[in-house]
């Protein structure tokens, strides 16, 4: 582009200079004719869209006409007429260029290069397909993770996607990987609401505790109990890794803790962090494990936006932060369904476990093997399916039994926080994910050498079986996991 800038503009300082003169000079004329006719021609058999070429075509002629008006200041109807072309022209060309940038599709790839590569390597063909890169996790030195700090988010056109994917494939000596930067969305199912007999005598003073069916069936009252006169060894940070967190809400801002996603437009976050720990006893709102909110801290890093959609760049991103912030329990009910689990979303779990994380996934809401579900298939993470109200595996949850560390929890019409206040009933794996999430965090609380292979131990060993347990693993048990954490 700059090459044809100068060639447009040189051309119109030889136009300028003939046009200044009394008599004409014709090789000036043609000279200049010539050079803007060259960058025109360069502009429309370049790699470019035929429209942004166009664009730019267009905008530098303008620009050339200005000059030319410019050097004719001293006779005004002929630098008027230049002017008036001029600004057309450019007019015109920056309208083509910004059509473009609005209407035309672009995607991403994630490019990963090789520990002793650089991105120079690679930045003449990324640009030659209109490819604009950054570092995708700048978070991360090679000190830490020679993977992921050396992943590069290229956006490019979509019709330009599969011909640099083929060129970088096969660039085995300076490309490691690449992979499409895929779009993920939350999908929560509607589940029939199933008839329940909540306890008469709770504990509890939350006012909605009677309405949270759930913590009768993972034992969690039994649980208060225990935690009632218990004083943990420190509290545990549990990382919503979602939609954000609405940190205002009077359930959640005594136990929320300083992080980047302290707001929530969409609501789904919010729902899954009072899930795992809104505080308890407080005579608000509902009930979580965390009693007294003495156990556990929340904090939220925004993977999704306000429309519940994420890619495999900000989801592994919200993950690796959390993981860096030093997160006890990473809490993720998103994902999707694709056929090659991508490498980026390993390398950032495995990362995270390196951090000292356990990593807690939803299995998904597509009543279907969830081994192709990412990231609950992901070596290292705990695969939350979903139970109803009889214990049943509700009717949208993924199955898990290929999964290596499958369990389960009620997911069905579960009761949590609103952003900007309230509470609301949600079905999904994306609720149980979160119950199992702040049952870990009490768990390490009370004792923090706890590593997540001895957590999942205790939670598949203290489960409960179900109906459901041959197909998304047994239930969660509040009361003796907390024991069996207790007792070391």
């Amino acid at each position: 582009m700059f090459l044809t800038a100068a060639l447009t503009i040189g051309g119109a300082v030889l136009l300028g200079l003939a046009a200044r003169s009394d008599e004409k000079n014709p090789f000036q004329v043609l000279g200049g004719l010539g050079l803007i006719g060259l960058a025109g021609f360069m502009h429309l058999t370049g790699p470019a869209p035929l429209l942004q070429s166009v664009g730019y075509a267009a905008a530098e002629l303008g620009a050339g006409m200005l000059v030319v008006a410019g050097m004719l200041a001293g006779r005004k109807d002929e630098a008027r007429n230049f002017f008036f072309i001029g600004a057309g022209a450019m007019a015109i060309g920056v309208a083509l260029i910004v059509a473009r940038s609005l209407f035309s599709p672009t995607v991403s790839l994630l490019v990963e290069l090789g520990p002793d590569d650089t991105y120079e390597e690679i930045a003449d063909v990324v640009a030659a397909h209109q490819g604009v890169a950054e570092r995708a996790f700048p978070m991360v030195d090679m000190t830490e993770s020679e993977d992921l700090a050396q992943v590069y988010l290229i956006r490019l056109p979509e019709k330009c996607r599969e011909a640099l994917r083929r060129i970088l494939d096969m660039d085995t000596e300076n490309v490691d990987n690449v992979e499409l930067n895929s779009t993920f969305r939350l999908d929560l199912p509607e589940s029939e609401e199933l008839a329940t007999s909540p306890l008469a005598d709770v504990l509890e003073n939350d006012p909605l505790v009677g309405s949270q069916w759930a913590l009768d069936a993972i034992r969690g009252h039994e649980a208060h109990a225990l935690l009632e006169n218990e004083t943990p060894v420190r509290k545990a940070s549990i990382a919503i890794v979602d939609t954000g967190v609405d940190s205002r809400h009077e359930d959640m801002a005594d136990i929320f803790e300083s992080s980047p996603g302290s707001s929530d437009k969409h609501g789904h976050g919010t729902h899954c962090a009072g899930i795992a720990g809104a505080a308890t006893n407080n005579g608000l709102g509902v009930a979580s494990l965390n009693w007294e909110g003495r156990f556990v801290t929340i904090r939220s890093y925004s993977a999704l936006g306000d429309n519940g959609m994420g890619t495999l760049e900000s989801i592994s991103e919200a993950l690796i932060e959390a993981a860096e912030a030093g997160a006890d329990v990473i809490s993720m009910s998103l994902g999707g369904q694709t056929p090659i689990t991508p490498k980026t979303i390993v390398d950032a779990v495995a990362y995270a476990r390196k951090q000292g994380a356990v990593i807690i996934v939803a299995a998904g809401n597509s009543n279907v093997d969830a081994s192709n579900n990412v990231p609950s298939n992901v070596e290292g993470v705990i695969a939350v399916g979903a139970v109803n109200e009889r214990l049943d595996k509700a009717p949208f949850s993924n199955t898990t039994q290929r999964l290596s560390r499958p369990i389960s929890a009620p997911g069905t019409n579960i009761l949590s926080l609103k952003p900007t206040g309230g509470y609301v009933k949600l079905s999904g794996t994306s609720m149980a994910t979160p119950m199992v999430s702040g049952l870990v965090g009490v768990m390490r609380s009370l004792n923090p050498e706890l590593e997540a292979d001895e957590i999942y131990d205790i939670l598949k060993s203290t489960g409960r079986s179900t109906g459901a347990s041959h197909s998304v693993g047994v239930m969660i048990d509040a009361e003796k996991a907390i024991q069996a954490a207790m007792n070391g």
